[in-house]
């Protein structure tokens, strides 16, 4: 359905916006959006409208989600309008709506059919692939081409169908294939490769792993005495071991002992030595220090006493002076001013004597006669003073202004009499119109010239290769060979099949039956090399050799027992030769000698029967498979008798079935072929008919409007060209005298808006001025100036003013300032005589000789103050001094009094001894402690149990017996060893015969690497099917549509690069057929030697030649791109959106951007008419 109104009822920044796709000429749609101006939305707008509004839409920042509405007019195949809104929420979307009203009607009615005539049968991202582009895209396509080095199937393949790298698709699924299975024997990394390889090797060990269960028995009893030895010898070597821990016990307690006993004698020699604690010596020999440090500390603070008592009695103070010190320091601080102001009070009352001179004579100047208070009555204040400089700016402001505005005037009036005189030039509108269709359908054929002899070109090319595939074929003409019936490819893919299956079944079977013939002969060597080391006895022949011996009793026992009539007959048939009972006998020896010989060699025996029972079973097998060989030998014969008769009932070559599958299809391609050759044919018979009627219908446009041209012949396809440049040329001029008259007429109208303009600002000037001269005659009456004065006499006459007022206002700042400072000299003078009051001293009669002695009697007393102060410090710190010694004195007296009544002594010079004897009392404690917790340590038995074990041994003997049964430990410990390794050889031995599990792992290996195998064949087979199928494609596609689309895209590219390539051409020189571009000179030039701007152009061309290809299969879906532009300059611009114009002819092509100098471009390029402008 062609879409006519886009309808953005509730969507991103949209309300009720309208865009209408119906109104313009063409199908070429420019929709502009400044930065911010939802362009964005507006696009997404295009794809929810079709296929739904996502549940998490980013559009929802201004109406609610619940409120997202979009809304379309569209016009069906029938020719009527239909519209349609899609709300966002679940299940069925989509409504319809009346198109005049545009509103949502619920009468309507909404099937399926509407979503997929909407949608095209196209999934969402299909349709964005296909029908969309945006710069992004088209700079990867671009670099794709690039990158692909004009691979011709993978350039075409992307461009039509919108998708991305399928060269790089291809590679990945051959690598992701090579990484499962790789036929090359060294590639062992790959998953079935690795499989197969380990399935071989754990066969190999599993065979290797198979051994004989005769050998078992023997193993095991062997294990079973040596492990029994082994637990002899531990046991032994265990009681040996604790007899030597209770030896080496012993031997260990007997010195403590010892030393034990020896330190219980020693203290108890030290029992009358009194307890003193451990620091009784340091706290002695500190309370000493103490004692005579204390008696120094108290001879120094009374002679410190005595020398502060002396140096305060010899102070002598001034307690007046320093009670006033702050008064008397601020008084002397401002003396200093006093020579100062008095030098300053005279210069004031001369200064004043001169500006009162000078006010006299500016007063006398300015106005003659006229009092000072009133001349400064006159002076305008700050807030005057600005309405009267205002005034007086604004008059000379204005007047300059109202020059300026009347010769500006007249400057207009004659431009706009110049405009006036121009002639306009005007052109029909409809004959141009007529002529840019026609030039754009003229376009639209591309340059026939090189169509023409392309298709030429092409049909030679193509008949060469139809009288190849002829030959190749072995047929003589096209009629012979459609003259042939070709063969379903399901009935030769069913007999190749057949075919296959009996194959595979003739190698199963015959591998089978070599690797029977294989085992057969390892098995008659086998039987040989039994039956040469002797006789063979076995379960079978000692069974026989029994049964003869129980017949042999059987006739006995008739003959000689129950005397039967016939027993002479059974006798001779038992043995002809030899009496009964010697042959009784000879059969009794023989089944006890046999038996005698299977018990000694019975591992021969069972070899030998278990090898004559695989021969049987051998040869049994091989008897089957050569009777399943000769009937698949007979059924392969059947299907390939068949199959001849079935070639030739169709007419078809005897060949096999899959020769035949590739003939049939090069007579397909061969059929197609002829089929391309009659269809250029046709189109450039086609081609030379349109050629001649657009010639002659822009000679008809030309004329039209007024233009001479020359008669030419009109089937002539060289005219075609000159006529089309004609054409363009004159559109150029035209443009550009529209473009001039409309310069023009705006330059006009921007005059008389002007002109009026300027005549309404000279009315305003006017009044203005009056305004301003009324106020200023005001002025020059109070300032007694003549009427009409200049603004510069008035400046002057306020200059004076100033200066007047100035030096008025300095004459009573120097009054204020001579009163201030005599009133300053007398506070001073009164200051002194208050100070000599306090100090009891009579008043001052010279001040600055008062101050100087005053200062120094200051300073002396208080140096001697602070004097004073530092030895009264010095008295009280000695008084403390004197106190803490004492206090210590008697502290420490109390502790040598408390030290010697815990040694039981009257002095303290007896205390070092009897701290030295209490000290040894407490070291022998210690070492008696220390020995007690080694025993404890050493042994878990009570002292009684040692020495009771210790009775009547000593070091030497304990010795002896520990050396002896360390020997003998020595010895079994050597026992030991070899019964571990004998016991451990036989476990081993036992181990591999019996429970080895290298089978069970080797068996397990094998499943595992089946397994893999298994698992990745199918993922392999997927991968290889998806490469071929995928190139399959891509190589019909290419031959299917290259011709066509390159013709296509040919014109496209020409139009897009300005003529600078005249078409595409393919060069298969090469292993693969690759895309070249062609210069106006000849020049090819392959791909990945373009710049990145041609190979853009070059993508965008293929895509809008495959879109134009398939627009039969969905004619009404629209062409959206999103700033492909972006990077291009205007002149390449120009040339996209020609070929865009010609693309749009058979369809709608929207271009959405935000640069607004595309507009511009877009209407130089192809006129007003030329395409639509919509701005968000």
């Amino acid at each position: 359905m062609r879409l006519l109104r886009l309808l953005l009822q509730a969507f991103g920044p949209f309300t009720n916006k309208v865009v209408d796709f119906s109104a313009g000429p063409n199908n070429l749609h420019l929709i502009y959006g400044p930065n911010e101006a939802g362009k964005s939305s507006a696009l997404r707008a295009m794809t929810d409208l079709r296929f739904g509004i996502p549940v998490r839409s980013s559009d929802s920042f201004v109406h609610a989600a619940g409120d997202l509405r979009i809304g379309a007019v569209f016009l069906e195949q029938t020719g009527q309008p239909i519209g349609l809104v899609r709300r966002k929420g679940r299940g069925a979307t989509l409504s319809r709506l009346n198109p005049e009203t545009e509103q949502a009607d619920p009468a309507l009615p909404t099937d399926s059919t509407l979503e997929r005539e909407l949608t095209g049968g196209l999934e969402r991202t299909e349709f964005e692939s296909m029908f969309g582009l945006n710069h992004a895209r088209l700079r990867e396509g671009g670099q794709r081409l690039l990158a692909g080095e004009g691979d011709l199937g993978s350039a075409l393949f992307e461009a039509s169908a919108g998708t991305r790298g399928i060269t790089a698709l291809l590679a990945a699924l051959d690598a992701d294939a090579k990484k499962l299975y790789s036929p090359h024997g060294r590639a062992q990394n790959a998953v079935i490769n690795e499989a197969r390889r380990q399935i071989e090797e754990q066969r190999q060990v599993l065979r290797q792993a198979l051994t004989k269960p005769a050998d078992w028995q023997v193993l095991n009893r062997a294990y079973e005495m040596a492990k029994t030895t082994l637990d002899e010898i531990t046991q032994a070597l265990e009681t040996l071991r604790r007899y030597e821990n209770d030896l080496t016990e012993l031997r260990t307690v007997e010195p403590l002992l010892r030393e034990h006993d020896r330190l219980a004698t020693e203290l108890q020699s030290l029992a009358n030595i009194p307890n003193l604690a451990e620091n009784a010596r340091q706290e002695r020999l500190t309370a000493q220090q103490s004692l005579a440090r204390v008696q120094q500390d108290l001879r120094e603070a009374e002679q410190e006493l005595k020398r502060c008592s002396s140096a305060l009695a010899a102070l002598a103070l001034e307690p007046l002076v320093l009670q006033h010190a702050d008064t008397i320091e601020r008084w002397l601080s401002e003396v200093p001013v006093v020579s100062r102001h008095h030098i300053e009070v005279q210069q004031q009352a001369v200064a004043i004597e001169q500006i009162a001179s000078r006010l006299a004579i500016l007063v006398e100047r300015i106005v003659p006669g006229m009092g000072l208070s009133e001349i400064l009555q006159a002076i305008p204040s700050d807030a005057d003073r600005r309405m009267l400089d205002m005034h007086v700016a604004e008059e000379g402001r204005l007047k300059e202004r109202f020059q300026a505005s009347q010769q500006q005037a007249v400057t207009l009036d004659q431009a706009l009499q110049e405009e006036a005189d121009a002639v306009p030039v005007s052109v029909a509108p409809i004959a141009r119109q007529s002529l840019s269709l026609t030039i754009r359908h003229a376009q639209s054929l591309g340059d026939v010239i090189r169509r023409k002899a392309d298709l030429d070109r092409q049909v030679r090319d193509l008949e060469s290769q139809f009288a190849i595939a002829l030959s190749d074929l072995s047929s003589d003409s096209e009629q012979a060979l459609r003259s042939t019936h070709p063969i379903l490819d399901a009935q030769i893919t069913l007999t190749k099949q057949e075919l296959l299956e009996v194959q595979e079944q003739q190698k199963v079977a015959g591998d089978e039956y070599q690797r029977v013939e294989r085992d057969l002969d390892e098995q008659r060597i086998r039987y040989r090399q039994l039956a040469a080391e002797g006789e063979i006895v076995t379960s079978d022949t000692l069974r026989s050799a029994r049964l003869r011996r129980d017949q042999g009793w059987a006739l006995i026992r008739q003959v000689y027992i129950e005397r039967t009539q016939d027993a002479e007959g059974l006798v001779r048939e038992f043995d002809a030769e030899r009496a009964l009972p010697e042959a009784f006998e000879a059969a009794e020896h023989e089944a006890d000698r046999q038996a005698d010989l299977l018990r000694a060699d019975a591992k021969r025996a069972a070899g030998f029967e278990e090898c004559s029972m695989r021969i049987e079973q051998m040869e049994t097998r091989r008897s089957q498979l050569q009777q399943h060989m000769d009937t698949l030998a007979a059924r392969r014969c059947q299907i390939l008798t068949g199959w001849g008769q079935q070639l030739c009932a169709a007419g078809l070559p005897d060949i096999a079935p899959e020769p035949l599958h590739e003939w049939q299809r090069r007579r397909h391609d061969a059929l197609q072929l002829a089929e391309q050759v009659e269809t250029l044919r046709a189109e450039s018979a086609s081609l030379i008919e349109q050629a001649g009627e657009a010639a002659s219908r822009i000679v008809n446009a030309l004329r039209t409007l007024g233009q001479s041209v020359e008669e030419r012949v009109i089937g002539d396809l060289k005219s075609l060209t000159v006529l089309i440049e004609q054409g363009l040329n004159w559109e150029k001029s035209a443009i550009q005298m529209e473009a001039e008259q409309s310069a023009r007429a705006k330059t006009v109208k921007q005059l008389q808006v002007e002109r009026d303009k300027l005549h309404r600002s000279i009315g305003e000037m006017t009044t203005e001025l009056d305004r301003h001269r009324s106020a200023l005659q005001q002025w020059e009456a109070r300032l007694a100036l003549p009427a009409h004065s200049t603004p510069d006499a008035v400046k002057a006459r306020l200059n004076e003013l100033d200066e007047l007022a100035r030096l008025h206002s300095k004459l009573i700042e120097a009054q204020e300032r001579k009163a201030l400072l005599q009133a300053e000299l007398d506070e001073l003078t009164q200051q002194g005589r208050q100070i000599a009051v306090l100090l009891g001293e009579a008043a001052p009669v010279a001040l600055t000789s008062f101050a100087d002695g005053l200062r120094k009697r200051l300073i002396v007393a208080r140096e001697r103050e602070q004097e004073r102060e530092v030895l009264l410090r010095d008295r009280n710190r000695a008084q403390e001094k004197k106190r803490i010694a004492e206090s210590v004195q008697v502290a420490q007296e109390a502790v040598c009094s408390r030290l010697c009544t815990a040694a039981e002594t009257t002095t303290i010079d007896l205390l070092p001894e009897l701290e030295d004897a209490a000290a040894r009392k407490r070291e022998v404690k210690k070492k008696l402690a220390f020995v007690q917790d080694q025993l404890a340590r050493a042994s878990s038995h009570s002292e009684e149990e040692l020495r009771r074990r210790l009775a009547g041994r000593d070091a030497f003997a304990l010795d002896r017996e520990r050396d002896h049964c360390r020997a003998e430990i020595e010895r079994r410990d050597q026992e030991l060893a070899a019964a571990q390794q004998t016991e451990q050889h036989a476990r081993l031995a036992l181990n591999a015969v019996d429970a080895s599990d290298r089978a069970a792992v080797a068996r397990e290996a094998i499943e595992s690497a089946a397994a893999r195998y298994r698992s990745a064949i199918r993922p392999w087979a997927r991968l290889k099917l998806a490469h071929v199928l995928l190139q399959e494609a891509l190589n019909r596609f290419r031959e299917r549509a290259q011709a066509p689309m390159i013709t296509a895209a040919s014109s496209y590219f020409s139009l897009m690069t300005g003529g600078a390539y005249e078409r595409l051409v393919t060069d298969e020189s090469g292993d693969r057929p690759v895309l070249c571009a062609q210069r106006a000179g000849g020049t090819r030039i392959r791909i990945e030697e373009m710049s990145e701007g041609t190979g853009d152009q070059l993508y965008l061309a293929l895509r809008l030649a495959a879109l134009e290809l398939r627009r039969s299969s969905h004619p009404q879906m629209p062409l959206v791109l999103d700033d492909v532009l972006i990077t291009s300059d205007n002149d390449r611009a120009a040339n996209v959106l020609r070929a865009l114009s010609q693309f749009s002819d058979g369809g709608q092509v929207m271009i959405f951007t935000h640069h607004e100098h595309l507009i511009e471009v877009a209407r130089l390029a192809l006129g007003e008419q030329g395409f639509t402008l919509h701005t968000l």
